[in-house]
């Protein structure tokens, strides 16, 4: 190469050694970059090590947990009572003692976080007071067609959770006082198939949250003026087949909620006038198979969302003009939706407004060829919906 002459020996021993110095300086810096990667890889190395090391000691944690819940869950599943059934779940745990003949009281070892009971068809006779005790979590209890004579008092104390009691054919003929009392969010209340003589208001006065009550097939030949004052969230009512006779005037006036009302297969002969009058959400009414012979004028006035009403099988040979002409939404769900079979009806003059509203509403009419005439002689056997105008003579 080339070399400038002018320069001097040290200046080109300085270029020389700055040449040098720049080939030792970029081997320096290449392996401080080497040395920093490596140190970089490293602490990488290092902090993926502990992240692994903290989900390992998740992941141990979390197996902890469930052997533990495992632990729990199989001791649980060993508390069940001989004989009976168990079902446990998250937030469920079912008891079902069905069909034990053997059984003839309530069986012990009940497990305390039970949420529902079906003791149902054995020989149980009585519900004592200690037999539920504990079981605080408890929202159903299902003991129908068992031998149940006496429960105490006291049997229900503690089930504050109780939502649904079913006490269905059993042998029951009344009710302790009380008995009711702390059930305070109780919805369902099925009595029916016993034999119970008489209803005791006092029974019901902490119910207010109460939606449905069957009383049917029982014994009941009267109801006190007050027995459902306090049910103002009631919206079913079932007190058919047993032996009313009469109805007080306000026996219905505080079920403001009501939607169906059940009086089928008594012994009604009359129902009063303004019986139905604050029962205004009543959508199904069932007079079926009663004795009544008269329907007083305006009784189904104020029954402006009635979908259904059974008056079949009564004692009825007419009715007031006008007494279905406020019922606009009868046999709105259904299509049909009034029932008149059954009665010995008198097809003279008097009946001729019943045969115009047949006449224009057959549509909503059940059983047309059982809704015959019984007299006069010639109209006699005749379905009602098809006679002609000229037959009803005025």
């Amino acid at each position: 190469m080339f070399q400038d002459s002018s320069l001097t020996s040290f200046d080109r021993n300085r270029q020389t050694v700055a040449c040098f110095g720049k080939e030792q300086l970029r081997d320096r810096i290449k392996h401080s970059s080497k040395l920093i990667a490596s140190v970089k890889a490293d602490r990488t190395n290092l902090l993926q090590s502990c992240f692994n090391s903290e989900i390992i000691m998740e992941a141990l944690k979390i197996t902890a947990v469930l052997v533990l819940s495992y632990i729990c869950f199989s001791s649980s599943m060993n508390i069940c009572p001989d004989h009976c059934t168990c079902y446990f779940s998250r937030n469920v745990t079912s008891v079902i003692c069905v069909s034990i003949e053997s059984l003839h009281e309530v069986p012990q070892n009940i497990p305390s976080t039970a949420t529902s009971i079906s003791l149902e068809f054995t020989n149980v006779t009585s519900l004592k007071e200690n037999d539920l005790a504990g079981l605080f979590e408890l929202q159903e209890l299902h003991l129908s067609s068992n031998k149940l004579k006496n429960i105490s008092s006291g049997a229900l104390k503690e089930l504050h959770q109780l939502r649904t009691l079913d006490l269905t054919n059993n042998l029951l003929n009344t009710l302790p006082p009380g008995l009711f009392n702390t059930c305070l969010i109780l919805t369902t209340l099925a009595l029916q198939g016993n034999k119970l003589q008489a209803v005791d208001p006092f029974w019901f006065q902490h119910l207010r949250s109460l939606q449905s009550l069957d009383l049917s097939n029982n014994m009941l030949k009267s109801l006190p003026l007050n027995s459902f004052q306090n049910l103002t969230e009631l919206v079913t009512l079932d007190l058919s087949s047993n032996k009313i006779e009469n109805l007080p005037v306000i026996l219905f006036h505080k079920l403001s909620k009501l939607e169906r009302l059940n009086l089928a297969n008594n012994q009604l002969y009359n129902i009063p006038p303004g019986t139905f009058d604050q029962v205004l959400n009543l959508e199904f009414l069932f007079l079926n198979g009663n004795k009544i012979r008269a329907i007083p004028v305006g009784l189904f006035n104020k029954l402006l969302k009635l979908d259904t009403m059974d008056l079949s099988e009564n004692s009825l040979e007419t009715l007031p003009a006008g007494v279905f002409d406020n019922l606009q939404h009868i046999g709105a769900k259904w299509q049909q939706g009034l029932d008149l079979s059954l009665n010995p009806w008198d097809c003279s003059c008097g009946l001729k407004h019943l045969w115009y509203w047949i006449a224009t509403n057959s549509d909503k009419l059940y059983s047309r060829s059982t809704t015959i005439c019984a007299t006069p002689e010639t109209a006699s056997g005749k379905q009602i919906g098809t006679m002609s105008e000229l037959e009803f003579k005025c």
